[in-house]
């Protein structure tokens, strides 16, 4: 994809500037190769002589003459290689036309100057199959120069001078068994002269304290700085590597807790404020633009060439306020297949070159190929799933997750993003079958993801909220500022009704990220919980402005404008359900809603009827299933029991998942089919002993109806106190079904003539309408209300109470059982 912003190579601009300094440290960090370390400021280059530099694919002998592609000499001239050397001594750097005539053409040479340069560079990149427009290695700065942007190292002669070394005689013959010394230049520390003298000593004789040196470092980072990654620039001809290396490299970086990476999707939004395609690469000028923007400390760029058939992966870190190099690590895979776990020991190298300690690394370091895929195609699969999931939702990122797990089975963190997936999708079985696999291969995975994915297992296969939210808060006190397991704990206290501290963990999200769609729908929902309706509006206008849209995000539109009584905002919601993929039909069953709560029970059996027809014709019969059982609780609780048998056996035709059956179970106890009821509630009693949920919100409300239909209000009271803990759950997103076991427990006060408690119970849900929602429970509870003043023989109370019900329900079905019951018991308050 073509970037509007900058050519590949800008991104590695001003890499790695090779100084001659006048104190050096040598220390070997692995066989062959040093690092050179400066205590002092730079003074010039050093000799071109037996300099071998070393760049993409090709290497340059400044001693020989000679360009190296892949080891076969490459025919160059000598004024295009010798502006080559140039430009290899200074990488980064832009040198002048006045500086590059002065070094290629002195004052007594007799040529057209800027022709001869214009033919020298055009020489140059047709040597280097480099492009002026695109480049990837030499860089036109307009009206001024020239610039070398692509990663440059250099290896050392043996016949060298290299200061400290043992051989500092140019004359001697290299020694064949003596390899070649590879240096870079590290970041430029300042030491006391005297410790300076101690290392210049200690590099004499061929090492340095590892204890000394570390000791004296400055980290380059701290835990407040952040890291942007850019894209990487890829040089092989071979596209797989273009999203799958950045991705690897994003999941290796996100196992230190010492590191804090840039969230795309935030790049991606900094880039269209810069009025630019969020498409396009994050890379070169452009890419330190968005780093400023993005308040980062420092910008990665990778890079990946081939070398024949081998593979070198270049890290380098990059100050985003200056566009200085600070860092560079790279290395090489013998093969296409060793590339994922070359980059996952370049970025550990790099880790510990930011300030990050070596117990940390060693703790939080799982093998790149174990973390996620040895696999380039999964990989890449689930980068391009990620980013999809980040911008458009759901449905959207699906079909990238699932090739990922066909082109390699053993993917746990796909299967885990599925399980997450469908789970948002209320596609429950779907979410457990995925979490299961996932949780069996958790031993691939880092340790981040690790903990993810067991937080899912139980959260959607033992459905165990306590365990999950446990996992997290462990997780939390290494990764404090994880926004996934943030995100997820934040779920998890709004599942158990502890909507308060769901809150303040959504506000916590949003300010370290403040792009991600889920969480500010769930922020909104939460304030929406709280009846702070305003505040929620505020929440998704923020949202608007950074140009957030997903399926998720028009549900809570819609029903903030229910809560505000905004139907101009609800029919727009439905109006953009058409442009976002899987909205329509979400928001067609959200509507059915609405018109139940309004008593229109036949338009919104007829809208359940066509979501459920759009969700089965894209595939998504469970979520179909969900839609006929929320229906069928709705319709049961009006009496309408033909109109509940017909949406059960719709719902049971497309699933039987344990959702499908707490909810058929639930009908049928209403109904007075009991046998039905006991038979589902005893199986999912033995198949769930651990889900918090069912255990201690559904079961006792089932139970508790049944010993409503039989007569026994006391035992039904009794049956529901464990639900009393979870009274304020959410139990599904946007059911109809919140606040149902206190719905239960007014009808049993109320058969009881407890008429003072079951006014307490009823009113629960009238004063939770943020949390009822468009729940056909709220009008049905303001007629409990009614009934239960009635029975207290308060008959004034009892008709306004009455008059609030006729009035949500002034046009309503009048076929409606629960609607004729309740004209027959006004009249006679009359």
């Amino acid at each position: 994809m073509k970037s509007a912003l900058t050519s590949n190579g800008n991104s590695i601009s001003a890499l790695q500037p090779l100084l001659n300094l006048k104190i050096y440290v040598i220390e070997s960090s692995s066989p062959g190769k040093f690092e050179l370390l400066s205590s002092t400021k730079p003074v010039m280059p050093p000799p071109v002589e037996n300099k071998r530099y070393q760049f993409g694919n090709f290497e340059a002998d400044t001693g020989t003459g000679e360009l190296l592609r892949q080891g076969l000499r490459v025919k160059l001239q000598e004024q295009p290689f010798r502006l080559l050397a140039l430009l290899l001594a200074r990488p980064g750097e832009t040198v002048s036309r006045d500086d590059l005539r002065k070094q290629l053409w002195p004052d007594d040479t007799f040529v057209e100057f800027d022709n001869s340069l214009n033919v020298a560079v055009r020489k140059l990149r047709e040597a280097l199959r480099d492009d002026a427009d695109v480049p990837r290695f030499v860089e036109t700065v307009p009206r001024y120069g020239y610039r070398f942007i692509a990663p440059v190292s250099f290896a050392i002669e043996p016949s060298a001078t290299v200061p400290g070394s043992s051989n500092s005689n140019p004359a001697l013959p290299p020694s064949p068994q003596q390899p070649r010394a590879v240096a870079e230049i590290r970041p430029r520390w300042r030491f006391p002269v005297l410790i300076a003298a101690l290392l210049v000593a200690a590099a004499g004789l061929g090492f340095v304290s590892n204890r000394l040196y570390r000791h004296y470092r400055r980290p380059v980072l701290t835990q407040k700085d952040t890291i942007l990654l850019t894209d990487f620039t890829n040089t092989t001809g071979e596209p797989v590597f273009d999203d799958a290396l950045k991705q690897g490299l994003e999941v290796s970086l996100e196992q230190s807790p010492f590191l804090n990476v840039v969230p795309d999707r935030k790049a991606r939004v900094i880039l269209k404020q810069m009025g630019h395609s969020e498409e396009e690469r994050v890379a070169g000028r452009g890419a330190l633009e968005v780093c400023q923007r993005a308040n980062a400390r420092v910008m990665v760029q990778g890079s990946v060439s081939s070398l024949g058939t081998s593979y070198l992966i270049g890290l380098a870190a990059i100050r985003c306020d200056t566009g200085d190099p600070i860092v560079h690590e790279e290395a090489q895979a013998r093969s296409r297949e060793e590339v994922v776990d070359a980059l996952g020991r370049t970025t550990a190298r790099l880790r510990a070159r930011l300030g990050e300690s070596l117990p940390s690394i060693q703790k939080f370091n799982a093998p790149l190929e174990q973390a996620t895929t040895s696999s380039l195609d999964a990989l890449k699969a689930y980068s391009v799933g990620a980013s999809h999931w980040d911008r458009e939702g759901d449905r959207a990122a699906a079909p990238y997750f699932k090739r990922a797990v066909e082109l390699d089975p053993n993917f746990a963190m796909a299967y885990g993003a599925l399980a997450s997936i469908h789970q948002n999708l209320e596609e429950t079985e779907l979410a457990r079958e995925n979490a299961t696999k996932a949780y069996e291969l958790r031993g691939r995975a880092s340790g981040v993801e690790k903990v993810l994915i067991e937080s899912w297992y139980h959260m959607y296969v033992s459905g165990d909220l306590q365990k999950a939210a446990h996992v997290y808060e462990i997780e939390l006190q290494d990764y404090p500022e994880n926004c996934r397991a943030l995100n997820d704990l934040g779920t998890i206290d709004a599942s158990l009704g502890r909507t308060s501290e769901a809150v303040d963990i959504f506000r916590k999200v949003v300010r370290l990220d403040p792009f991600g769609t889920t969480t500010y729908g769930n922020l909104a929902v939460s304030l929406m919980a709280l009846g702070k309706v305003d505040e929620a509006g505020a929440v998704l206008a923020e949202a608007g402005q950074h140009k957030l849209q997903s399926e998720y995000l028009l549900q809570v539109n819609y029903l903030r404008a229910f809560l505000s009584g905004d139907h101009e905002g609800m029919e727009q919601a439905l109006k953009q359900s058409h442009d976002v993929p899987g909205a329509e039909a979400s928001l067609l069953a959200t509507a059915a809603n609405t018109e139940a709560y309004a008593g229109h029970f036949r338009k919104a059996h007829q809208l359940s009827m066509t979501a459920s027809e759009i969700m089965v014709r894209e595939g998504n019969k469970e979520l179909a299933a969900g839609c006929w059982a929320e229906a069928a609780v709705r319709e049961a609780e009006a009496g309408a029991d033909k109109l509940a048998r017909e949406s059960v056996s719709r719902a049971l035709s497309l699933s039987q998942s344990d959702d499908i059956e707490t909810m058929t179970a639930l009908v049928s106890a209403r109904m007075g089919d009991e046998q039905r009821a006991q038979t589902l509630t005893q199986k999912l009693d033995a198949e769930h002993p651990a889900n918090t949920i069912l255990q201690g919100y559904w079961l006792p409300t089932i139970r508790g109806e049944m010993e409503l239909q039989r007569g026994n209000w006391a035992k039904a009271v009794a049956q529901l106190t464990p639900a009393e803990s979870l009274e304020l759950a959410i139990p599904f997103a946007f059911s109809t079904t919140s606040l149902y076991p206190a719905f239960v427990r007014g009808q049993a006060y109320l058969a009881d003539n407890d008429a003072k408690n079951a006014v307490a119970e009823f009113q629960k849900l009238i004063d939770h309408d943020g949390l009822t929602l468009n729940s056909s429970l709220g009008p049905l509870a303001r007629l409990g209300r009614a009934r239960a003043f009635a029975r207290s023989g308060d008959a004034a109370k009892a008709k306004v109470a009455y008059q609030e019900f006729f009035q949500l329900w002034q046009s309503a079905d009048q076929n409606i059982p629960a609607m004729r019951q309740a004209r027959s018991e006004f009249a006679k308050l009359q």
